[in-house]
């Protein structure tokens, strides 16, 4: 698998949708340049023409964002480019790629700080996919047990929903599904989730969340890509989810790392969250389930015995991909029961 593509074409019907994206990102953000507002109507874009399928320090960023500062991230199909419009069926040789992601840099961030992404945005491209065969998806012979051959469905997607068939509209809920920053020493491919954060598969990643990932390099070498439309609990596609090209809207924070901090942690007004990716299930969910117990103690002053006590009530969990290497676990608590 290559490490990174020199050069990937926009597809044309693709190039359309990215105008009107940035038209739209002037017409809501007028035409001044208003710094630090979130009103940049000509925010830096992370392109998909440099992509990555590996988070390693060894990447060179596209360019470095100021902490605290808006910029887009092009993310491209979790298989590789190919899809051009709805007509167009996924086989198995248009997997080219895997999850490649674009790579930005963060200023002053350090070895051991948290990085805090907040997802102000997705607007995905008018067309999507999911599809697998056995070969390249033997869950579906697990649960389904039998061969179906190519099983593939393109749609057109939209913010009213994702268009089915026969009028049936699935809920349009995007998500990034591999987000990280680059490990001190390892090296790993996009196909595993981990405390780098990785191909998580996690659908909380969303507008509206904020992804707290481990500083482990200068810059922090923050990777994007892998955008669903919409995904199901346990991924049970292997692609997806409706996997789909996007436009993203992130702000990077540095933040000093709390000393609990053991795995990643995504936040949003409702709730605060752990997320674990091992290679087992278990330990997966023991690892996510004892990171939000710290997260309580620490951050609400309550100690871990009474903290425990009430996550065996209002917790909420579960596993949202049981077809990566490494199995993801979120655990979920309530914020109005910590106040």
């Amino acid at each position: 698998m290559a490490e990174r593509s020199a050069s990937i074409p926009l597809p044309s019907p693709f190039r359309a949708v990215a105008q009107r994206l940035q038209t739209e990102v002037h017409r809501m953000y007028g035409k001044k340049e208003q710094r630090d507002t979130g009103g940049l109507p000509n925010l830096r874009t992370a392109h998909r023409d440099s992509l990555f399928c590996i988070h390693s320090r060894k990447n060179t960023p596209q360019f470095t964002v100021r902490d605290g500062e808006i910029f887009l991230a092009e993310t491209e199909l979790c298989s590789g480019p190919w899809l051009e419009k709805p007509e167009d069926l996924w086989t198995p040789a248009c997997l080219t790629m895997l999850n490649p992601a674009v790579c930005v840099a963060v200023e002053g961030a350090k070895p051991g700080d948290l990085l805090a992404v907040d997802i102000l945005d997705i607007e995905p491209a008018d067309v999507g996919f999911t599809g697998f065969t056995y070969e390249t998806n033997t869950l579906s012979g697990l649960i389904g047990e039998k061969d179906w051959g190519i099983n593939t469905r393109t749609v057109c997607i939209s913010r009213e929903g994702v268009l089915w068939e026969n009028g049936r509209l699935l809920p349009f809920r995007p998500m990034i599904g591999t987000i990280g920053t680059a490990p001190a020493e390892e090296e790993p491919t996009n196909a595993y989730g981990g405390k780098h954060g990785g191909n998580m598969d996690v659908q909380e990643a969303a507008p509206g969340s904020t992804v707290y990932l481990p500083v482990e390099v200068e810059g922090a070498l923050l990777h994007v890509g892998d955008v669903h439309s919409v995904q199901g609990d346990g991924e049970i596609n292997s692609t997806g989810g409706i996997e789909c090209r996007s436009l993203v809207k992130l702000r990077a924070r540095v933040m000093k790392r709390p000393p609990e901090y053991g795995c990643v942690r995504i936040e949003n007004e409702e709730y605060i969250m752990t997320v674990a990716c091992e290679e087992d299930t278990d330990a997966s969910f023991y690892l996510a389930a004892r990171n939000l117990l710290h997260w309580i103690s620490a951050a609400y002053k309550m100690n871990e015995k009474e903290a425990y006590l009430l996550m065996g009530q209002v917790m909420e969990a579960r596993c949202t991909q049981f077809v990566n290497p490494t199995r993801t676990y979120i655990c979920k608590m309530p914020k109005k029961y910590l106040k």
